[in-house]
Parts: structure tokens; sequence; C-alpha cells
């Protein structure tokens, strides 16, 4: 946006256009009174030419207030900022971001599943860490997450997926072109700037058809009344969009306790971030969160995932599997209609390789929050270890339709429908996962994960260099993590390259069972090196 748009979106937002339209209309039938009545009642001549003078004068006045000052249901407030936190320029929200790259991908046609339709969408892009230190884009980021789960329970309103909103996390785009590209009406975007106990929120919700804005608006207040500008925000949003926000709906926090809040968001931040290392920092976080409230059910959730997630991928702690169990029955004791705890549960009894139990906890968080993507996702990871593809491949179609930007779901979708003879849906799922994951990498290019799940799919459709290239990448951004160098192990075994596979597989594999049970390592099985290897993970 220009600067000469920036200060157009600024008048209007301050209500200036508005105010120097009224002054002209009330001017002009001032001066109409004045040269009828002013003779009318023996004044001199001079006294019209005078006020037309004072109205002419009092013009900038009048729009002088209007910049400084706002009419609000607390009275008229002057925009000075808030101790401790500087004021915060509402408009120019999409500039303030740095070293933004354009995007160049078109919208693309949604897939079998997908809702196409963008009457009453909205999505909500990342919050920007205005913060001086620019040290709060865990709490940024959870607000923006915080605000889709309570938006998701609004009927009649489509809410982009994170996964979708967050690919576009730091890029210059237009307006129209988010909408586009997301299949929304509408487009809210905000800015936090924490400081101390003190929190400015500004958030602002643009029509996408006109590229205008619907309203805008600052909150000023301390970090004890986050819980109730969310709501607010929320609610301003329905009301816009002329819907109805029922109260019952809006999602139980479980805690008031803003310092276990804040660190349940750090804890969230480092499980979307992955990884060995991220992982325990997310349970220190969430294991203070608990500690700050014991009765906090989404920490103990959180904590439960984190735990499991752990065990499932690493398997670098044995207490993980223990210590996910007695997490998420805390949880579903504490909060049983909770969508997250029967998720933290499903996680639990997935570590502890309990499908069956773990897909009916994933159903049954489905059931309760019908757009939760992770019910959608584990539960078809459920079925695959039950050997029920068909239901696994039903369950990816709904996380996809939720979270259409997401590279995961078509990446492990692809090898079954390869397994059940579909050969050009497969090939169709594997380009879709490598596009979606380039565009993930777009924000996270540390991120290994997107390199080695690819690395399969760019064999399969004939890239084989790339293929290669990305899964030398994986491993060099984190050598020592055992699921990089297994699945690339993996990889390796479908590319012929024997020596690379058991390499990865020497440095860093610490499951037996893995090693054991997993097919993909069938060419491996009568090798010395892979013998050897097993017989040291007895």
């Amino acid at each position: 946006m220009g600067t000469a748009r920036r200060l157009i979106e600024q008048l209007r937002t301050r209500k200036v256009f508005k105010v120097a339209a009224g002054y002209a209309v009330v001017g002009w039938l001032a001066m109409q009174v004045a040269d009828v009545m002013f003779p009318a009642l023996g004044l001199p001549t001079w006294t019209v030419t005078l006020a037309a003078a004072l109205l002419i004068v009092g013009f900038p006045v009048a729009l002088a207030l209007a910049w400084l000052f706002d009419i609000t249901p607390e009275g008229i407030r002057v925009d000075t900022g808030t101790a401790g936190v500087p004021a915060v320029d509402p408009m120019p929200l999409r500039e303030a971001a740095t070293a933004r790259a354009p995007a160049t991908d078109a919208p693309r046609a949604p897939a079998a599943g997908e809702d196409a339709g963008v009457a009453r969408g909205v999505a909500v892009l990342p919050f920007l860490d205005l913060s001086a230190a620019r040290d709060n884009e865990y709490f940024s980021d959870g607000l923006t997450e915080e605000l889709l789960n309570v938006l998701c329970t609004v009927d009649g309103l489509r809410v982009s997926s994170r996964t979708s909103c967050f690919n576009l996390k730091g890029k210059d785009i237009d307006i129209p072109a988010v909408a586009a590209r997301l299949k929304v009406s509408h487009v809210l975007e905000g800015s936090v700037r924490k400081a101390g106990n003190r929190v400015r929120i500004t958030a602002q919700l643009i029509e996408a058809a006109t590229d205008s804005h619907l309203w805008s608006d600052t909150w000023d207040r301390d970090l004890d009344d986050i819980f109730a500008i969310q709501q607010d925000i929320a609610r301003k949003i329905v009301e816009a969009l002329r819907l109805r926000l029922d109260p019952r709906a809006l999602p139980d926090l479980t805690t008031r306790s803003i310092q276990a809040y804040d660190c349940y968001l750090r804890g969230r931040s480092f499980v979307h971030k992955f990884g060995p290392k991220s992982l325990g920092f997310a349970i220190e976080s969430f294991r203070r969160a608990t500690e700050l409230d014991p009765r906090y059910a989404r920490a103990w959730a959180g904590l439960a995932e984190a735990h499991a997630l752990r065990a499932i991928y690493y398997d670098t702690d044995p207490a993980d599997r223990d210590s996910a169990d007695t997490a998420s029955n805390k949880a579903l004791e504490l909060a049983p209609g909770l969508a997250e705890a029967h998720v933290a549960r499903g996680a639990a009894e997935l570590a502890a390789e309990a499908y069956a139990d773990a897909e009916r906890e994933f159903v049954t968080a489905i059931e309760i929050a019908p757009r939760m993507f992770e019910g959608y996702y584990y539960a078809g990871r459920s079925c695959i270890h039950q050997g029920h593809l068909q239901r696994a491949l039903e369950f990816f179609q709904r996380a996809a339709a939720v979270s259409p930007e997401d590279y995961n779901v078509p990446l492990l979708a692809a090898p079954i429908y390869r397994s059940l003879g579909e050969e050009a849906r497969a090939l169709e799922l594997d380009r879709r996962g490598i596009e979606l994951a380039e565009r993930h990498l777009e924000n996270n290019p540390d991120s290994a994960r997107p390199y080695y799940l690819s690395a399969s799919a760019l064999l399969l459709i004939g890239q084989t260099e790339k293929a290669l290239d990305w899964a030398r990448r994986a491993i060099a951004i984190d050598p020592s993590d055992p699921a990089t160098l297994y699945n690339v192990a993996c990889f390796y075994v479908q590319a012929g390259r024997i020596d690379d596979a058991l390499e990865c597989l020497e440095n860093g594999v610490t499951s037996r069972s893995w090693l054991q049970n997993d097919p993909e390592l069938d060419p491996l099985r009568e090798h010395p090196r892979f013998k050897a290897l097993l017989a040291r993970r007895t």
C-alpha cells in the first residue's frame, strides 16, 4: 500500500472525511441563515463576512480535532498511547513487516470435499508482533490461533485454517488476492504490542470485494483482559458479517491466569515448530502452565500431546508414554467436553500403540469440534496402523477440506492410493504435496519435515536430482534428528542408495520396532550392517 493510500485509509478510519462533509453542509446552512437573518436583525453587512471567515478558520480546526480525538463508549479519547505501550498506527498493518517476498501463486480450484464458496468466509492473518524487541511473536501468533478457534464455532461462517492463514505470514499480498487464494469474502488483520503487563491490540476487518474496512478498533488494556479482548474481536467480526455468535459456543479457556496462559501460548508455538528440541521446550512450557494453574485443562492437554509426539516420532525418553497417559487423563478429568483433551488422549493412545482406542478419541474430538484439523489427521493415521486404508483416506480427505494447505495430508495419502492401484491419483497428490511443502518452506526454511516427506514424492514424479537435494537439506538442518534420519533412510532405499540408507540408520535411529516392522526397509534385511544394527538395538 503506497503512502497516499495509507493516508487516505487513516483519514477514513479517523472519520476525517465524515467531519469535513458534515462541516461543509452545516457551514453552508449557517451562511444561508446569516445571509437572510443578519440584515433582518439590523446587523451591519460586515457581520456576514465575519461569519464566513470564522467558518473558514474553523474548518482546519475541526479536521485536526477529528484526527486527534475519537468518540468511544467510554467518552472522548485522545490517541496518545498507554503506559509503557507506545501508540500504534492501526492502518499500515500490511506494510509493518519487513523483507516480505511477493507471492506468485494463483488461486487453485478446490479439491473434492473442499468448500469452494466465499460467502461469509473469513481469513485471520497472523497478527504482527510490534513489541519493541520483536520478541513476542509467540503471543501474537497465539492470539491469531485463539481467534481462529473462536470463529470456527460460528454457524454460517467459513474460517480458513491455521495452516492456510499462516502460510501468508510476512507476505505483502493485497487483500483481494488473499481472499481469492483462500476463497473468503473478508480478511481480518491486526497487530499486538506487548510491554510489561500492558498490551495494545489493533484489529481491522476488510471486505475483499471493495478492499475497504468494515471496522477497525484498538484495545489498550492490562494483559488480564486478553480473554475479553479476544471475545470482543470475535463478536465485532460476527456483527459486521450480520451473523450471530452464541455465547455458549465460545470455548472455555479453562484458566484465568494470564501467566499460565502465556506459558501455554509458548508451548503451542514450540509444538508447531516440531522437532525433538522444540517438543522438549514445549513440555517445559506446558508443565510450567500446569504448575501456575493446576486446573488448566488445555495446558494438561498440550503437555500430553507434546509427550506423545516425542514418543511417536523420536522415542528419546522412555517416560514420554507414561507422561502422555497421565497428562491426558488429567485433561479429560478437568474438561471432559474439551476437544483438545480428547485429541491429547488419542495421541497418548497412539504413542501406546492402542490404535483403535486412539481412533475413538479422535472421532469424539471431531464430534465436539468438526473444524479441528488434528482430529481428522490423527484419526487417519490411527486407521493406517490398523490397516483400514479406505477409512484412513476418508479422514484425510476431510482433513484436507478443513486445512487445504497442509502438506502432510497429500504426502501421506499418496502412498495409500498407490497401494490400492490408483497411480494417477497418487501422482496428483505427490505433486500437490510438493507444492504445499514448498509454500510452507517459504516461511519455515529451517523445517526438515517438508524436505524429507517430499523427497520420495519428488523421486516418484521423476525429479531425482531435486529429491536427492531435498534429502540432503533435511539432514543438513538437523543431522541428529532421528525422525529426519529415518525418513531420509527410507527415501534412500527407494532410490537404491543402500549405503546412504544404512549410514542414516546407524547415525540416529533409536526405535527397534521401526527397524523390525517397516516394509520399506525390506531390501536391507539381509545386509550385514543392517543385521548388526538390529543386534545393537536389542
